[in-house]
């Protein structure tokens, strides 16, 4: 994980509030869009939920998998806990 995408990825509140539904349980984008609006997030498009995921699997934060049970593109946690070591300039 490069810290400079993970900090540029951890700096929306919306982002993180996704962190957060699937630390619960892996969602797709349908189910974490539904969430985030029960959760008072005023988003109106698909879109902007599958750019904040696109952008926390590209940090390294999530995994995106396909789930043949559920026939569908589905998203999961790498970790629930981050260690950033600032000497060396890694997250792990």
């Amino acid at each position: 994980m490069l810290p400079e995408r993970v900090f540029s990825a951890l700096s929306s509140k919306t982002r993180i509030e996704i962190l957060r539904i699937l630390a619960v349980k892996p969602s797709g984008v349908m189910e974490i869009l539904d969430e985030l609006r029960r959760r008072g997030f005023g988003i109106k498009y698909r879109e902007s939920v599958y750019r904040a995921l696109e952008k926390l699997t590209a940090a390294g934060l999530l995994e995106k998998y396909y789930d043949k049970k559920q026939k569908g593109i589905r998203y999961r946690l790498v970790k629930t806990k981050l260690e950033i070591d600032f000497q060396a300039g890694r997250i792990s």
